[in-house]
């Protein structure tokens, strides 16, 4: 089959991808290896910013609507926070996913699922090939991996691998009565429970979902028996969690090539996770949303490549990773007066729900301590990529 685009992996960055670029004319080519609805390890929270982005309603599959934060410090005292507005939608990977590739077929998007990838191969021709384990073989001028850290697309055409210093494992609380009344509109989060990390309590419509993550050098032999302690801190039986699964968090070393030729990766294969608190799809979506210009350009003649993408990229995604890395740094080198000002200071609360909506980035707050204290943040920084660094190297030497 020859097409214009082929997208690997139907999560939110390709689903969107596909959708977007469908929309302008294209033939898109959707492809992921997993049979539809299917789940994935994510806590499945989509921020108010991210449902923005989208030119359509995700109430269809939105479960529950957070605006009040159970916040607590490891074994200490819980404090209660709500929020004047809806910070964040909860929803189930497996309908929100399944979701966004229906909106894509309407645009014209042709899906082929259960057809994993075994090779993607870039023509002499500066076209692509891909190809599938039973041996079909799909030919198109693009090709956008969204088939995750380690995708096939991004090992077959040489990216960087994204980094993965942060590990989390979680799972699902089924209630037959329905959840627990504090969950129903709020979510429990321990900030800096584990090193690098937190636990977390999200509500769906008839379970919560529970886990723990923190930095993969110091809490990754130890996940089940941290979420076990985890469980029974708030009151629940650990053999009642079910659906067990870890994941990494990839995150993406600035200056990392995401565009070359007529190849990209977008989402999770690029290392689009928010580094402090873990969340990608906004991410996902919005260089899902990206790449589209730069691909509608290519096709059309107008460009050589897709490197407006990764400029795009490196103007408007990574300094708010950046930030975010820096300010990960500082809050986990002394977390307990910034928790304390989470519970108890308006003036520091209110911000951080405009935050997780969306309506304030990482980098503004930077901007807010002023130049002296930006300043200050700036080695920081530094530390932060260091030690990312550090931790990815003693990964590769553990394998």
């Amino acid at each position: 089959m020859e097409t214009d685009v082929i997208v690997v992996g139907a999560g939110p960055a390709g689903s969107t991808a596909a959708r977007e670029i469908a929309s302008h004319g294209a033939d898109v080519l959707l492809l992921d290896r997993a049979k539809f609805p299917r789940d994935k390890p994510c806590g499945g929270g989509v921020t108010i910013r991210t449902a923005g982005l989208l030119p359509f309603s995700l109430d269809p599959v939105i479960e529950a609507t957070v605006d009040t934060a159970h916040l607590r410090l490891r074994d200490g005292n819980e404090v209660t926070r709500r929020h004047s507005r809806p910070m964040t939608y909860m929803t189930q990977r497996s309908r929100l996913d399944h979701f966004l590739v229906e909106r894509a077929q309407e645009a014209g998007v042709e899906f082929r699922d259960g057809q994993p990838v075994k090779q993607v191969i870039r023509l002499p021709d500066g076209n692509y090939e891909v190809r599938h384990r039973d041996g079909t073989v799909h030919r198109a001028r693009v090709v956008i991996g969204a088939d995750g850290a380690n995708g096939v697309v991004r090992l077959n055409l040489g990216y960087e691998s994204p980094i993965e210093s942060a590990v989390a494992l979680e799972g699902n609380i089924e209630f037959r009565g329905g959840i627990p009344e504090r969950y129903r509109s709020g979510i429990a989060l321990n900030l800096s429970y584990l090193p690098g990390g937190y636990g977390w309590i999200f509500p769906k419509s008839d379970h919560i979902n529970i886990g723990v993550g923190g930095w993969k050098d110091q809490v990754g032999s130890t996940l089940r028996q941290d979420l076990d302690r985890f469980c029974a801190l708030y009151g629940f039986d650990p053999t009642d969690v079910t659906q067990l699964r870890g994941h990494h968090l990839p995150l993406a070393r600035p200056g990392a090539l995401v565009a070359a030729g007529g190849s990209a990766v977008i989402g999770d294969a690029a290392g689009f996770v928010d580094p402090l608190s873990g969340e990608g799809i906004h991410g996902a979506v919005a260089s899902g949303i990206g790449v589209a210009a730069s691909v509608e350009d290519y096709l059309a003649g107008r460009v050589k490549s897709l490197s407006g993408y990764h400029h795009l990229v490196t103007r408007e995604l990574m300094p708010n990773i950046e930030a975010s890395r820096a300010l990960m740094e500082v809050f986990h080198a002394a977390p307990a007066p910034f928790v304390w000002l989470l519970q108890h200071s308006s003036r520091f609360w209110d911000p951080a729900g405009e935050l997780v909506r969306g309506e304030l980035e990482y980098q503004s707050i930077i901007n807010r301590f002023g130049p002296l204290v930006a300043a200050s943040l700036r080695p920081v920084a530094k530390l932060a990529q260091w030690r990312t660094g550090r931790r990815a190297f003693a990964g590769s030497m553990s394998h």
